[in-house]
């Protein structure tokens, strides 16, 4: 492991913190491309990319609060303090994310589809990078894996599962997908945001699937924490799914005929 990348005297740039920066950067120039050529407004790029950035730290942060409350017992002040208490969840920040692009979007009327599709390979791209640095930093910790095909890697037993690795090529495999699905969109006229929603109905299978990977220690019933978001985003996405594909006009004359029956019974009563 690297976590220190490179130092100036004093100065010390850590792998994690360089790469998190660098998948930051990546992810705003994809985002803002996709949303340009959509004839997006770069006002409007701007104001998406700063607040749902602010907003996805905050989830982030808070999130890790949540999962992690013995670490800030002693005082509720580590909690704005990263430096002296460092820790984020990525898929809270991914969550919080989200649901600020979605009030965004009619805060400065664009179309919640053209933000699906520009920010599924943007992320994806952006997680790429970051997990580079995560592996050098050592900031996951897989589970042993006393396996033959890792002791003739390593060459020694006890050897954990470089769980990083893994991610980075599920989802390099994810973004070729998309990649394929984008032309195929693209060729049948696909409707906006059903790319996006197949990148993470694509990426929250996958990252629940690695996710038993890792050695941590928060745990709700048998699933790990992490594993529960993922649950909660792939849920969302075959909502959303359901609602794109013209579920909700299937159902309209089900309400319809609540409604009827609502009123129906008002006036017997």
């Amino acid at each position: 492991m690297y976590p220190l990348l490179v130092s100036f005297g004093a100065v010390h740039l850590y792998s994690f913190s360089v790469f998190l920066v660098v998948a930051w950067l990546v992810f705003s120039f994809l985002f803002w491309r996709s949303l340009r050529s959509q004839g997006v407004d770069e006002e409007h790029i701007f104001n998406l990319t700063f607040y749902s950035t602010l907003a996805a730290f905050v989830f982030a942060r808070l999130v890790f609060v949540f999962l992690n409350p013995e670490l800030f017992r002693e005082s509720l002040l580590k909690i704005a303090a990263l430096w002296v208490q460092p820790g984020m969840s990525l898929y809270g920040g991914l969550v919080g994310g989200l649901l600020a692009l979605v009030f965004l979007c009619r805060t400065y009327k664009v179309r919640v589809g053209h933000v699906l599709d520009a920010v599924g390979p943007a992320f994806g791209t952006a997680f790429v990078v970051g997990q580079v640095g995560a592996f050098l930093d050592g900031t996951y910790v897989g589970t042993v894996a006393n396996l033959p095909w890792a002791v003739r890697f390593v060459g020694h037993l006890g050897t954990r599962h470089p769980v990083e690795i893994y991610e980075i090529a599920a989802m390099m495999a994810i973004l070729i997908v998309t990649a394929i699905l984008s032309r195929r969109g693209t060729r049948n006229k696909w409707p906006y945001g059903l790319l996006g929603l197949w990148f993470f109905a694509m990426t929250s299978v996958a990252m629940f699937a690695l996710e038993f990977f890792k050695d941590t220690r928060v745990y709700f019933t048998h699933l790990r924490a992490n594993q529960w978001i993922l649950v909660a985003l792939f849920a969302e996405t075959i909502g959303a799914f359901y609602v794109r594909g013209g579920g909700r006009e299937a159902l309209r004359p089900l309400v319809n005929k609540l409604k009827t029956y609502a009123k129906f019974s008002k006036r017997t009563a």
